[in-house]
């Protein structure tokens, strides 16, 4: 995969790093974690892990916002441009995402919405912020309105079956004033 992108030369790719499920089970060999760290962050804009993921690229637990701050600036080393880890598995009445580009940490916060239908955020906040890259947003804009868009799909997520339902991708169009 990173010698295609390489080979491509694209400039503004965003790597949602995927590497455990819901309930903590390893996804990736720890192969695959290091040809992530090594190979694919450095040609990224940005990666957006999770708490539990960034743990996993830092390799220990991050306890606290300072802890955090110092993880962010850990993940640009290993050559990525910018990172925000996503704080979704935080406990607390807000969800506090923290942006990091080498030059100022922003925090994105959003109300905390009780509900189990949560399946795919990740994946969603990562595509709505390439989509935005795409329609020539710069990196902090197009990080805020994929935070408002995830926040808006999962506000009116959807009742469907039971678990984890998903999200509610055409709420931000439908809810948000643009």
């Amino acid at each position: 995969v990173s010698e295609r992108i390489a080979h491509y030369g694209w400039k503004k790719l965003v790597v949602d790093p995927v590497m455990l499920a819901k309930g903590g089970a390893p996804l990736l060999k720890e192969s695959a974690v290091k040809a992530l760290k090594k190979k694919l962050l450095p040609l990224a804009l940005l990666v957006t892990p999770n708490l539990p993921e960034a743990e996993v690229l830092v390799g220990r637990k991050i306890k606290s916002e300072e802890e955090k701050r110092e993880a962010a600036k850990e993940i640009l080393e290993m050559g990525v441009r910018s990172v925000v880890i996503k704080g979704g598995h935080e406990r607390g009445e807000w969800a506090i995402d923290l942006f990091y580009d080498g030059i100022e940490f922003l925090q994105l916060g959003k109300p905390r919405i009780p509900t189990e239908n949560t399946h795919g955020t990740g994946c969603t906040f990562s595509a709505a912020i390439t989509a935005e890259l795409a329609k020539g947003k710069d990196l902090r804009d197009a990080v805020a309105i994929g935070k408002e868009f995830v926040h808006q799909a999962i506000l009116h997520s959807l009742e469907i079956g039971g678990g984890h339902g998903p999200t509610n991708h055409w709420a931000y169009r439908w809810f948000h004033d643009s």
